[in-house]
């Protein structure tokens, strides 16, 4: 487990700083960014479920995350080499294919990870990890291209060293691919049966697919996810509103730093939550729980305008974003939990095809609702003014967990399934 966080540190770090290092090159337009946008969609609306046929066919998962990863710096090495010699033109589509890569990454990782893991009664714990320390870790190797002042393709190449050593860090990983281990008394066929013969990329990703929509706790999942992409930049934008209030009355650095605090301190408040009560409420319980307990807080930031309006600000994205955080690694804990061995790549490519359907949808959906409350709250002095815009954020938010209120029962039902039994 160490090799493996360490290995999802260093590709987050080359992920992140993938388009800053080749933005550097001098090479990319508005163009190419919106290319590379478009290819982060496709990626996993098409790609992602072809993806999750191949890990649910190869022998060992841990050849995916190994083969991305090194696909990632060879990508942009030869996007540096390219600027240099042949032309800075390729730097663009090599932006594109690593964009690409970027959408895929979720998919491989949260295949293999029990596989890492072994027993599923740990993987809340697992995933928790891997939300909260490569983003810790990421913040602190971010200062160091800063402290040596690397450029150009000397950032290209630093960035594409992390991907490799990833790679590396992956192929280490020793992990039993079998099946997990099921409740005492219940019989392995009922659980796990024979994985069917081959019959085709796409009528296996059909396959996953249909699995994924009929099964009713997965279903409960896959809206709440479509939701949460829906309304997640509708709500960013509302937040925004009141970021602009804020900005008037104080410094630009106590701003940066109460936005930093809350964002790095709902990581780690979200991680803990869900440690800490995952046992007590169960992984499924808990998510629904954290949306409802959590999302109110946003209302908080129609404060930001008033005496101490950085505290409120500061608290109205924590608490959300920690709630949000807490719920993600419980639902996915819950999904890998719950899913067929044979059947968790496509599954999980599913499922990250429908949150990122719903982000798109939600840019056309509602831009223009929002576009007339950021016309009603712009120059806004008074909380009063923030307020329609940041309710109906709020309860879209809160909506998410509808889905989940609805699939409960079944997700008890499975949960009793696949636990182990307690002394």
């Amino acid at each position: 487990m160490p090799l493996f966080v360490l290995g999802v540190t260093l590709v987050s770090f080359a992920f992140m700083f993938s388009e800053p290092s080749l933005f550097d090159l001098g090479a990319l337009t508005p163009p190419a960014f919106a290319h590379a946008s478009s290819a982060s969609v496709l990626g996993s609306l098409l790609l992602a479920p072809l993806l999750g046929v191949l890990l649910d066919r190869v022998r060992r998962r841990r050849v995916v995350p190994v083969t991305l990863a090194v696909a990632l710096a060879l990508t942009l090495v030869a996007a540096g080499v390219a600027a240099e010699g042949v032309g800075a033109f390729v730097v663009p589509v090599m932006l594109v294919a690593s964009a690409a890569l970027t959408a895929l990454w979720q998919v491989g990782e949260e295949t293999y990870l029990p596989s890492v893991v072994g027993v599923r009664g740990r993987l809340v714990t697992a995933n928790a990890l891997l939300t909260a320390l490569p983003q810790l870790g990421v913040m602190g190797m971010g200062a160091l291209p800063a402290l040596a002042d690397l450029d150009g393709l000397a950032f290209v190449i630093v960035v594409a060293g992390a991907a490799a050593c990833a790679a590396v860090a992956f192929r280490a990983v020793e992990a039993v691919e079998a099946p997990p281990p099921v409740r005492a008394g219940l019989r392995q066929e009922a659980v796990e049966a024979p994985p069917p013969p081959r019959a085709g990329f796409w009528r296996e990703a059909a396959e996953g697919v249909r699995f994924a929509l009929r099964d009713p706790v997965l279903r409960a999942i896959a809206l709440c996810l479509v939701v949460t992409g829906l309304t997640g930049e509708f709500a960013d934008d509302m937040v925004g509103l009141a970021l602009s209030v804020l900005v008037e009355d104080m410094p630009p650095g106590e701003i940066a730093l109460a936005r930093m605090g809350s964002i790095y301190g709902a990581l780690a408040l979200g991680a803990l939550t869900a440690v800490l009560l995952h046992r007590r409420l169960g992984a499924y319980r808990l998510a629904w729980v954290a949306l409802l307990a959590s999302q109110p807080f946003t209302l908080l930031v129609a404060l930001s305008g008033v005496a101490g309006g950085w505290l409120w600000y500061m608290i109205g994205i924590l608490v959300p974003l920690a709630g949000s955080i807490a719920a993600t690694i419980a639902l996915t804990s819950h999904r890998q939990a719950i899913t067929p061995d044979r059947l968790l790549g496509r599954v999980t490519g599913t499922l990250v095809a429908l949150a990122a359907l719903g982000e798109r949808a939600g840019t056309l959906l509602l831009g223009l609702p929002g576009e007339w409350l950021r016309e009603a709250g712009e120059n806004a002095s008074s909380p009063l003014r923030l307020l329609p815009g940041l309710v109906l954020a709020t309860a879209l938010s809160m909506a998410a967990a509808v889905p989940l209120l609805r699939g409960r029962r079944h997700a008890e039902a499975a949960s009793r399934q696949v636990e182990p039994s307690q002394p």
